[in-house]
């Protein structure tokens, strides 16, 4: 037994020390292609504007309206300079051929009964890598959100992002006042709107009504439930008067109601005539209703061409302008409640029935007619002696008798001289200012003259209303008071300020004449009717037949400018320019099925009057402004 178990250790001892059997090469290792590198291909597919956009901008040359704009106004400014300094080098990948958009839409899930509006602005970029570049050298910080797509910089105030687009310019750079208007308005603005069919225009803006009235439709409904919280306010307890305030305050609800529902789209848009160096302009309105009074108004205007032959316009006349007879009906019911709302008034404070009819009868025939009217304005072009700054002498023409038009002037300047109504103003005076100013009121009360006056060329006399008020009397009795009566007839308080109107028949028309000096006003009207040529009537082309049509000037401008903030620095400076600010700024307007338009035509000379007027005035005329 023990031999077996011996000889089986031996035998497998020897199997285990024999030779050693040949190794074999190991086997080579498949070669494997290296993986092919995924290229991310940019989302171009188009986008449908969204229904919530309401507001779209679009300058279709950006380069080509700075351009033209800067050379008539003689100011070397280029697009790039727009930029500010710190952010020039982003200026080399902008593409100022490309348009420069804006998108406002309504943030339909956004906090709040009336959240604000989504908004972003777009401008064309030569290339997404160059502009990614240009961020690079400036050290904004970019951050890949998708293929095409990056978020660039760190503002505060503001979120940018810069992606491939369609359109004429291959990327866009889209900024807006937070990261959620861009991430919702980015599609839209670089693969919808570079798409979409354009009107031609240079410069459009559009507010289309649609989503506005789809959202708050019912809000705009339930106003008329605080109408009533409203009239319930005012009420005097007065059935007169509170009637005529249940109409107006019902009735101004359900037009805004009306208007809204009517309402289809606002359009402003700008044009440069090249061939007659003029920027063209227009503001329209769309309706797509007729509910509101205003489209009804609108539907039943008639225009008509501006007559061959208008009367005489004195050469550096300021403003004119020319109108058709209107639809008098469409004012009969805002005449009614006028009248009731003022005589309710006057009879519940108890003044005589005598002035009460003296208003109503005001108020009836104010509106009765609305005839053929052609106007112009003469400015002007200084203070007078005394450092006096005159008002405008403004002449109107009207196709229809004297009667009416000479019943409201007597009506309203008989009303500052009626006992009972002075009487009123007192006995309020006292009981809202005090003793002291009731009884300094008679003293300061505006003196009222009514008299007849000659007017060359005229076989009838005209009637004359002169009204003078004292600011200095005025500022004695109430400082506030006389300012606020200093504010509202643009005077010093110092100042003693005079309102003349003239009323003079002349056959079937009537000539009314307003100013502050009679002399001036019978010297003007002198020019009017002389026989020699005057100035020519300028109108936009674009209306063969108008509602109304007429220019103004620079010179107008200036002058409003002067007596309202007290200062001459621009009218001194548009003295010296090249055409002195006497270019007329045409304008009109017409009327059409559904729609109102305006429009206007900026002279390449105005233009280069008003720029160069602005620069020489230069903070003289910011402080003006600033104070208005």
């Amino acid at each position: 037994m023990r031999f077996w178990v011996v000889a089986t250790c031996i035998s497998l001892s020897c199997w285990g020390c024999g030779p050693k059997p040949e190794a074999k090469p190991p086997s080579a290792k498949p070669i494997t292609a290296a993986p092919p590198a995924v290229v991310e291909t940019p989302d171009l597919s188009p986008v449908k504007r969204p229904a919530e956009v309401v507001v779209l901008g679009h300058i279709a040359r950006p380069r080509l309206l700075v351009d033209t704009l800067t050379k008539w106004s003689n100011v070397p400014v280029k697009p790039e300079d727009l930029i500010p300094e710190s952010a020039r080098p982003l200026g080399r990948a902008v593409s100022w051929e490309a348009p420069v958009d804006m998108v406002v839409s309504l943030d339909t899930f956004g906090e709040g009964k009336l959240p604000p509006p989504l908004i972003v602005g777009s401008v064309g970029l030569k290339s997404l890598d160059e502009a990614l570049s240009a961020a690079e050298s400036m050290q904004m910080p970019t951050r890949k959100l998708a293929p095409g797509v990056y978020r660039v910089g760190d503002f505060p105030d503001a979120s940018c992002a810069m992606a491939v687009s369609l359109g004429t310019a291959p990327a866009r750079l889209v900024c807006g006042r937070g990261p959620k208007d861009v991430d919702a308005l980015l599609p839209y603005a670089t693969r919808g709107l570079p798409s979409e069919p354009q009107s031609g225009a240079d410069l459009e803006l559009v507010l289309n009504a649609a989503p506005i009235q789809e959202h708050y439709g019912r809000d705009v409904a339930a106003l008329r439930l605080f109408a009533g919280m409203a009239i319930r306010e005012i009420a005097l307890d007065s059935p007169r008067f509170d009637r005529a305030l249940s109409d107006a305050v019902y009735g101004l609800v359900d037009e805004s109601i009306n208007l809204f529902n009517d309402l289809d789209q606002i359009r402003v848009e700008s044009r440069i005539d090249a061939a007659r160096n003029v920027l063209t302009g227009s503001a329209e309105l769309r309706l797509k209703g007729n509910s509101s009074w205003i489209a009804g108004s609108i539907a039943a205007v008639k225009p008509q061409p501006v007559p061959a032959s208008l009367p005489r316009i004195p050469p550096g006349a300021t403003l004119a302008g020319y109108n058709p007879p209107l639809p008098a009906e469409r004012y009969t019911a805002i005449s009614r409640i006028l009248g009731e709302l003022a005589e309710g008034l006057l009879e519940h404070e108890k003044l005589p029935a005598a002035t009460r009819k003296r208003v109503r009868h005001m108020t009836d025939t104010a509106f009765a007619s609305q005839p053929e009217t052609f106007m112009f304005a003469m400015s002007p072009t200084q203070t007078d002696s005394l450092g006096y700054r005159h008002s405008d002498t403004i002449v109107a023409r009207s196709s229809e008798p004297s009667a009416r038009l000479l019943g409201v002037y007597t009506d309203f300047f008989g009303l500052l001289a009626d006992a009972g109504f002075k009487k009123w103003a007192k006995d309020l005076a006292k009981q809202k200012l005090g003793d002291k100013a009731a009884a300094g009121l008679p003293k300061v009360w505006p003196k009222v003259t009514k008299k007849p006056f000659r007017l060359a060329g005229f076989k009838t006399p005209a009637t004359l209303f002169e009204v003078t008020v004292d600011l200095k009397a005025w500022a004695a009795v109430d400082e506030t008071i006389a300012r606020m009566i200093a504010k509202w007839l643009k005077g010093e308080p110092n100042e003693l300020k005079r309102l003349v109107v003239i009323v003079q028949p002349d056959g079937q028309s009537t000539y009314v004449l307003s100013g502050d000096d009679p002399a001036e006003m019978a010297r003007v009207m002198a020019e009017h009717k002389k026989s020699e040529p005057g100035a020519f009537f300028a109108r936009p082309e674009h209306n063969q037949s108008v509602a109304m049509a007429g220019y103004l000037t620079l010179n107008y401008f200036a002058h409003a400018l002067a007596r309202s903030a007290k200062s001459d620095a621009f009218m001194k400076a548009l003295k010296s320019t090249p055409h002195r600010g006497e270019t007329p700024i045409a304008f009109s307007s017409t009327v059409g099925a559904g729609s109102a338009r305006i429009d206007f035509e900026l002279p390449a000379d105005a233009f280069a009057d008003g720029s160069a007027a602005a620069v020489a005035a230069g903070g003289a005329m910011k402080d003006a402004l600033d104070k208005n």
